[in-house]
């Protein structure tokens, strides 16, 4: 087995450059240094420095083991931080951290004093942070149902048709679903599962929308609606303060529900004492919260 102090030498002086000074760098003897990098050649049998004119230069073998090593001192620091850390790490989509989730993070430091650090980015991202261990909670808008995850449903969100206030449509309180063919639909974040529902619930109709991708996120398309360039499909939690200054027009379609769950991803093996735990049931109390059974849907084409 490898000793990750060895492995923490090694890097130490690579970065320094020098034997001496990597040395100094974590407080300890060259020679004691040296003796570091001797047991880890010996427990990798092979040789992973060499010193010319005084420097350490990397082998062969070396240079295939430095990535290698940056990553086993990384995982170790991660490891330790996921330990000890008094806080609680919660990763969301952008729709949810930024709309919806700071107030309940908010009652949740006040009443259970933790506090929490939120990542706020893409659906894929903070499902990818939750994998690597790097968040003790996601608030997803999708998620592919991987084994080792409990996923429950946390809120129905509404979803509407948005059209800037001179477009041909903002007099009307709802459209047929095949006025939807007939414009540009503006999209934001991929993989966010919106795609799914139009395709449950518009069916046949969906193969013929016509789509402008890569604005990003939810206000990226809000601005390009406002600025005429076309329409969207954006959460009704998204748009409250321009329905409020109506700089934007919500629409339904006629005969159809358009609706996203959002989740509460979490560890299948954390104890209901975890902050991740209690913060999860703090979620589920709160006023976004639904009583629909535990859900694990895939994205479905993103959108």
């Amino acid at each position: 087995m490898l000793n990750l102090t060895h492995v923490r030498s090694f890097l130490t002086v690579i970065e320094a450059r020098s034997i001496r000074a990597g040395a100094r760098t974590v407080g300890l003897s060259p020679s004691t240094v040296l003796e570091h990098l001797r047991q880890l050649e010996a427990s990798l049998g092979s040789v992973l420095l060499v010193r010319q004119a005084g420097n350490p230069h990397l082998t062969p073998a070396g240079a295939r083991f430095l990535p290698l090593a940056r990553a086993l001192v990384a995982t170790a620091l991660r490891a330790a931080d996921l330990i000890q850390r008094p806080h609680l790490a919660v990763a969301a989509s952008s729709n949810i951290g930024t709309y919806l989730l700071h107030p309940r993070i908010a009652a949740f430091e006040r009443d259970a004093r933790v506090e929490v650090r939120v990542w706020i980015g893409s659906n894929m991202q903070a499902a990818a942070r939750l994998k690597s261990g790097e968040a003790d909670l996601a608030v997803l808008e999708a998620w592919e149902d991987t084994d080792g995850f409990d996923v429950t449903s946390w809120s129905a969100e509404t979803l509407k048709v948005i059209v800037a206030p001179d477009h041909h449509w903002a007099g009307k309180k709802s459209i047929d679903r095949e006025d939807l063919t007939k414009e540009l639909i503006l999209t934001g974040e991929p993989g966010t599962g919106t795609g799914r529902i139009l395709r449950e619930a518009l069916g046949s109709v969906v193969a013929r929308l016509h789509y402008l991708d890569g604005l990003g996120s939810t206000e990226g398309v809000k601005r390009a609606v406002r600025a005429g360039r076309g329409i969207s499909i954006v959460m009704e939690s998204a748009i409250q303060d321009e329905l409020l200054n109506r700089t934007l027009v919500a629409l339904d379609v006629d005969g159809t529900s358009l609706e996203k769950r959002l989740l509460i991803v979490r560890s299948s093996h954390l104890p209901p004492t975890a902050s991740a735990s209690r913060f999860a049931e703090c979620l589920l109390e709160g006023p976004n919260s639904s009583s629909g059974p535990p859900v694990s849907p895939n994205p479905g084409r993103p959108i």
